[in-house]
């Protein structure tokens, strides 16, 4: 155990040697004074920000090496409650000193000790169910024996050691992650936050509640984009899975208001990642329409990339209505129409139909999403009255012809925004 509190020691930066037969005697404070009072003398070096070509894969390595001891001591050490137990104490007292590189590496190996602890107690998961399973068989056979006291003891030790797991995972969380998601080293507060999505995702049965989830909802306002964005895209994949998505209502709720503001974010690519988490909320409809106003003033937003989100958003909910269930009853071949799609278009370039540099801007936005605006034949049947499933009015037929000049320009590869323009804000 001394040579491994040396290496942690010295994976910081630190030299300092504790000898082992003194170990339970030694206050792991008075270490932690120690290796603070190192640092202010400036005789600590900073591996993880090193050039030198040794510590290329500094990160890498070191969070392989806590990950494969936790792994080779998951049938012994890792639950006698002393090695880890006294290796975690180190980690989250050495995360809360003042020394950034203490806090930076302590965070790594804390952050990496819970993800390892979290592929254990998922391995024990399946085995306490195929446990649980030939118990419910051998029962059955209504023969009380040594197989059944067998794995009745197997079954109470393998729950011990998930519920161990779970203890270590909420020590490290209490000790060292709510105090460092919000370190004043952003790199640090983006690692919290990244890692702890991971955990949520990959554990929920343990974190996939409101105690965990209400991090990543505050730290959507945190004031790096950084950390905003690591937030934002830790949320879109929670989302993903369906499952998660009842257990997010309360949470959805609190934070969606949030969630909208950010795809304006001053951070393109924040925003961007913003309006991809909006999709997934409209995905399960847990955002009524009328929140979407502000985002439809982002079409005529200056960066291409928001626009271009924005664009396929609105083709996904109110042109192809992905999202609109009440629409499910009615769906069919004509639903998917290029003359259906074109209607509804239509409907959209109504609301732009006095500025023609804006309904240039929403075509441009939604045009690579939207295959009927490549169906020039539709379009000219339509603009000749052929089809009778939509009557055109002026202004539609204007937008119509305006629409297939810019789609067959952007066929060709032409730009039809202009480069520059005096285009004024528009609020539906």
């Amino acid at each position: 155990m001394a040579e491994l509190l040396t290496m942690l020691f010295e994976a910081c930066g630190a030299k300092y040697y504790l000898q082992g037969e003194s170990l339970d005697e030694i206050d792991v404070d008075d270490v932690v004074v120690a290796l603070v009072n190192l640092a202010r003398r400036g005789e600590v070096e900073d591996y993880q920000s090193s050039k030198r070509k040794e510590f290329k894969n500094f990160k890498d390595n070191l969070v392989s090496f806590w990950d494969n001891l936790v792994v080779e001591c998951q049938n012994g050490p890792l639950f006698d409650k002393i090695l880890f137990d006294k290796c975690m104490d180190y980690i989250i007292a050495l995360s809360c000193t003042p020394p950034r590189v203490y806090r930076q590496v302590a965070s790594l190996m804390g952050l990496q000790l819970v993800t390892s602890y979290i592929s254990v107690a998922k391995m024990l998961g399946v085995q306490r169910e195929t446990t649980q399973r030939q118990l419910n068989a051998e029962k059955k056979k209504r023969v009380e024996g040594p197989r059944v006291e067998s794995l009745n003891k197997r079954l109470s030790m393998t729950h011990k050691n998930i519920t161990d797991l779970e203890d270590m995972m909420r020590k490290i969380f209490t000790g060292l992650f709510v105090h460092r998601y919000r370190d004043i080293d952003p790199n640090i507060r983006m690692s919290c936050i990244q890692s702890l999505g991971a955990w949520i995702l990959s554990y929920p049965s343990f974190f996939l509640q409101d105690l965990y989830l209400k991090y990543l909802g505050w730290t959507l306002n945190d004031k790096s984009a950084t950390v905003r964005k690591a937030s934002v895209l830790a949320l879109q994949n929670l989302y993903e899975v369906d499952d998660n998505v009842p257990t997010l209502g309360l949470f959805t709720e609190r934070f969606s208001n949030r969630m909208i503001e950010l795809a304006d974010d001053i951070d393109v690519s924040v925003a961007v990642c913003a309006i991809g988490l909006v999709k997934q909320l409209l995905r399960h409809q847990l955002l009524p329409e009328d929140d979407l106003g502000p985002l439809y003033d982002l079409l005529i937003d200056d960066p291409p990339e928001i626009r271009r989100a924005i664009g396929e958003l609105v083709y996904d909910q109110m042109i192809a209505q992905k999202f609109n269930t009440s629409q499910s009853g009615s769906k069919g071949k004509d639903s998917d129409s290029s003359v259906v799609h074109l209607g509804r278009m239509l409907q959209i370039l109504r609301e732009f139909s006095a500025d023609p540099i804006l309904s240039i801007y929403v075509i441009d936005d939604v045009w690579e999403y939207m295959k009927a605006m490549k169906d020039w034949k539709c379009i000219i049947s339509m603009l000749l009255d052929e089809n009778p499933m939509i009557e055109l009015n002026d202004d539609d037929g204007t937008n119509l012809i305006r629409l297939l000049f810019a789609s067959v320009r952007k066929a060709v590869g032409e730009r039809i925004v202009p480069a520059s323009d005096n285009r004024k804000q528009y609020y539906n």
